[in-house]
């Protein structure tokens, strides 16, 4: 009697079943609750984003990918999720709702916007060269590849954006804005110039960026450079940069900005027409 109990109330190491089925029900209620919260929170960031939850909306987020990348290592429902790493600050990135290919790139640090002076650490260049980076989700997301310049970045001045939680827009560029762009190659040099036309109804200064990508480059120390940056506040800043091919033939940039709190996400174009 006492070995048959042995072997049926124990396992192999004698530990009593009951308290091994007490454990497994105890991981498997823990992993249903976590379950219920990524679910949910997938449920708000649709909401959330879409303007129903106010400006700190896509904080919230945010803060719901960072718990499920902490405790059970996935994004969701975030695309991805990249957490603090010695030298670098961590972001998420999100599909963003409502269209097919944008994404959004937003750090996990609070961090308000292009204003913010956390912006210009050398920790924060990162989000610049991950947010160019993302122009592969978003060809992924369309399902065909992309030339360089048909994507962009954009970040909206305080006046437009919906957000106070910083966050570039990844999508594709409009190829008006492209093609006037181009024109204005010999224009455009390593100084800050304005341009002699708008940009969808807005009169940008631009300067041209060296190099394949925009690793290290501190964006908005740049902008701060830029004449109009002496009279007026950050926070009004509008920025774009998009994909060129400088004087001298070699891949760069070119770093558009204007101080009128005007929106960036117009020179976009979320459906990516003739790409």
């Amino acid at each position: 009697m006492i070995a048959v109990r042995a072997e049926v109330g124990t396992d192999g190491a004698g530990v009593p079943r009951e308290r091994l089925f007490d454990g497994m029900k105890l991981r498997l209620s823990g992993a249903l609750v976590l379950g219920a919260v990524v679910v949910a929170a997938a449920i708000a960031t649709s909401a959330a984003l879409a303007g129903s939850w106010g400006r700190d909306a896509l904080r919230s987020v945010v803060a719901a990918c960072v718990v499920a990348k902490s405790t059970i290592g996935t994004s969701f429902p975030c695309a991805d999720v990249h957490l603090d790493a010695p030298g670098a600050d961590g972001y998420a990135l999100i599909r963003s709702p409502g269209f097919d290919s944008e994404f959004l790139l937003t750090p996990l640090a609070p961090i308000d916007g292009i204003e913010s002076p956390a912006l210009q650490n050398n920790s924060a260049t990162g989000f610049w060269s991950a947010a160019w980076a993302t122009r592969a989700n978003v060809a992924a997301a369309l399902g065909r590849e992309l030339p360089r310049d048909a994507v962009a970045l954009a970040v909206n001045a305080l006046g437009t954006r919906t957000q106070d939680h910083f966050h570039i827009h990844v999508d594709c560029l409009r190829t008006g804005v492209e093609n006037a762009l181009a024109s204005s190659t010999a224009r455009v040099t390593d100084q800050w110039t304005k341009l002699p036309k708008p940009l969808r109804g807005d009169v940008y200064w631009a300067r041209s960026v060296a190099g394949p990508d925009l690793a290290g480059v501190n964006i908005p120390k740049l902008i701060t450079e830029a004449p109009p940056a002496a009279d007026t506040a950050l926070d009004h800043a509008t920025v774009a940069i998009t994909a060129a091919t400088l004087r001298d033939g070699s891949d760069g940039f070119y770093l558009l900005v204007n101080w009128t709190d005007s929106s960036a996400e117009r020179l976009l174009d979320h459906q990516c027409r003739g790409r």
